[in-house]
């Protein structure tokens, strides 16, 4: 599709297909221990994830995971962004003061949320940041060169300088919103934790209020959130919280519009006969997702919760899934910070050991 759309832009995709022919629950699940995939064993028509070994390494500290509608995966790597091929190879990065988030338009310009250094009352101050990295850009001649697109920047935050973006999501019309999160939810106004939306052309257009911000046990209370993303050519989106002061980690949302609502609602309904079992609203089911992904064909959702060390997989009913793991079950340490997913593989990135895992299920090699 990104093809297509680069040729209807009438943008030189040479370069393009050049680069790309180159390149709840309470604690970690005790599953079956195994060192590396040459070492699984299985039973015929038990399923579970294999790691493909070995992993991506070459990073320091690899947070945010984003499989791109270029068909390439970005990566939130300590102070710059990291442009890669599937097969793990590098193809371009660029420095981006403490990135927080990171998403795709179908223009094909990168989303980025971070910092900058603002100068407030003879002090430098660290203070929030969006910003717009525009990749394919036939003015100044740039194809899909990463070090050297022109970066506009979005929007900064000067008199608030503890809120952080941590979550972008990009709508098929190219608008799209954040995840902001911060200590101070005192004022009913204009509250650090919040979810807002942006047109296409970068306005910031209105916080979602379907959303409760504060501390509360209902479905659609938000506190600390920690990422976000939307699901493919749709308007719905997964957004992630820590477990402190709401019960549900992560919330399922989908677009509704009627004549009598136009918003967004849980998918899942905790105070109903139909939602009172759903596994993935399990009152405090997780800790920490600090990485969200879909699998786009099957439309499974993974949860990498940073709190459990562990991946958590549910189908599109909510249901929890067997194949879901944790450090005992791959035989090393796991602490995820990010989760993608793209062609059967699942990518995992792991700040602390400076490197990203890659599982296949096992009925997929």
């Amino acid at each position: 599709m990104w093809i297509r759309l680069l040729m209807k832009n009438f943008y030189p995709i040479a370069f393009v297909l050049a680069a790309l022919l180159i390149g709840g629950c309470d604690e970690p699940y005790p599953m079956d221990s195994v060192s590396s995939l040459a070492k699984e064993t299985y039973t015929v028509g038990d399923t579970s994830y294999l790691e493909i070994s070995p992993p991506i390494t070459g990073f320091l500290a690899p947070s945010v995971l984003y499989v791109g509608n270029d068909n390439l995966l970005y990566v939130v790597d300590s102070t710059r962004i990291v442009m890669m091929n599937f097969a793990g190879i590098m193809m371009g990065e660029r420095s981006i003061d403490k990135p927080s988030a990171i998403a795709q338009d179908w223009k094909l310009d990168l989303i980025v949320g971070g910092v900058v250094q603002r100068n407030t009352g003879g002090a430098t101050t660290e203070v929030p940041a969006l910003f717009r990295i525009h990749l394919l850009d036939s003015t100044r001649q740039i194809y899909h060169d990463l070090a050297h697109a022109y970066i506009d920047t979005i929007r900064v935050e000067t008199s608030r300088p503890n809120r952080r973006y941590v979550g972008i999501g990009v709508f098929p019309d190219n608008s799209y919103i954040v995840a902001r999160t911060g200590p101070d939810n005192s004022s009913p106004i204009d509250p650090d934790t919040r979810v807002m939306m942006f047109s296409k052309a970068d306005k910031y257009v209105t916080p979602i209020t379907d959303l409760a911000t504060g501390v509360g046990n209902g479905i659609q209370y938000i506190n600390q959130l920690t990422t976000l993303i939307t699901f493919p050519s749709s308007r719905n989106f997964l957004l992630g919280q820590q477990q402190t002061g709401v019960a549900y980690g992560v919330l399922w949302m989908i677009y509704q519009k009627s004549e009598d609502f136009d918003g967004w609602q849980p998918k899942f309904n905790p105070t109903t006969s139909s939602g009172a079992n759903i596994d993935f609203i399990r009152p405090y089911r997780f800790v920490y997702p600090a990485g969200l992904a879909v699998d786009n064909n099957r439309l499974d959702v993974f949860v990498a919760d940073a709190g459990l060390d562990s991946v958590m997989k549910f189908n599109s009913k909510g249901a929890f899934k067997k194949e879901s793991f944790g450090s005992a079950k791959i035989g090393h340490p796991l602490h995820p910070s990010g989760a993608a997913f793209f062609d059967r593989t699942l990518y995992i990135s792991d700040k602390s050991q400076g490197c990203i895992f890659r599982f296949k299920l096992s009925t997929d090699f």
